[in-house]
């Protein structure tokens, strides 16, 4: 049996307010508000959409692996930032002067202060594209052409 005891709170963070997403050895972050977790294959799963021009993309597809952290305080501050910068153009987590651990089991790191963590390795990911996506999500969200790749992902470890 997967046991979802306890993850209420952490869903309606990452859903409702966001999580910071890190990948790479010397991570990026990035923020995610979308997104879904539950069970496929008899693992627990979480499905995360990056989009081609993140910066994160580059390391989750590198190292097959991120990890989110959710933020249970107030880290709004955080979360807009990382949402709205790219890793290619400044390092977020110095800016913000974010505190990171390394991670349990992937080659990563999360951020401190957080109230849950979910360290993930991809299965498959599924690229978004004109092709198979429908055209009232292509024209709400779409329409620049700048896609999401579905990275669908067994959760190696939370805490």
């Amino acid at each position: 049996m997967i046991d979802f005891s306890g993850i209420d709170a952490a869903l309606n963070h990452y859903l409702n307010k966001g999580a910071l997403v890190t990948a790479g050895s010397l991570p990026n972050v990035m923020t995610a508000s979308w997104g879904f977790v539950g069970v496929m294959w008899g693992k627990k799963i979480v499905i995360l959409p990056v989009r081609n021009t993140r910066y994160t993309k580059k390391f989750i597809d590198e190292k097959g692996e991120f990890a989110l952290s959710v933020p249970f305080g107030n880290m709004q501050k955080e979360l807009a930032y990382c949402g709205t910068r790219s890793g290619r153009d400044t390092d977020k987590i110095k800016d913000l002067n974010l505190k990171t651990v390394r991670a349990k089991t992937i080659d990563t790191e999360v951020i401190e202060g957080c109230g849950a963590y979910f360290e993930c390795k991809t299965v498959m990911c599924i690229p978004l594209d004109d092709d198979n996506c429908p055209k009232e999500l292509k024209d709400k969200f779409y329409s620049d052409g700048n896609y999401h790749n579905l990275y669908i992902a067994e959760v190696l470890a939370e805490y």
